[in-house]
């Protein structure tokens, strides 16, 4: 006579079910952040580019030079705080590598024409032959 072994059936477990929900939400407000923070990043300082009419919209040179004067009287060149006194032996330094680059310069349009009037001039001294002023459109009233 053999013995009989019962089969117990195991009594089946939930499955624990995770949601993703919260995760997804959480993720997409971090995505809509980072596209909000990261324009100004790229900038490196908050300005207020003047307005003009008319905008020249082809590029004159793909690897300009980027100089910034913000209303605060900071100096950035290529993203870069530098001291104002620096700024012209830094753009001799950079002329003297490619005599063909161009300058594109970002200035707020608080900060007094008198100091982008010597900048430009300065670059003009340099030696550069394309200068850009960075704007935006303004709108047309009517």
């Amino acid at each position: 006579m053999g013995a009989r072994v019962k089969k117990r059936l195991a009594r089946q477990q939930p499955e624990p079910d995770i949601n993703v929900t919260p995760l997804v939400d959480i993720v997409l407000v971090l995505l809509i952040i980072f596209m909000v923070v990261t324009p100004s990043l790229a900038q490196g300082e908050t300005i207020e580019l003047p307005e003009v009419f008319r905008i020249d919209k082809a590029p004159k040179d793909l690897n300009p030079a980027k100089l910034v004067l913000a209303a605060n009287g900071k100096v950035l060149l290529d993203g870069k705080a530098i001291p104002a006194t620096s700024l012209e032996e830094r753009l001799k330094r950079i002329h003297s590598v490619d005599a063909k680059r161009q300058v594109l310069l970002n200035t707020d349009s608080k900060v007094p024409y008198l100091r982008v009037r010597n900048t430009l001039a300065m670059l003009q001294d340099i030696g550069f032959k394309g200068v850009s002023l960075k704007v935006r459109p303004k709108k047309e009233d009517g």
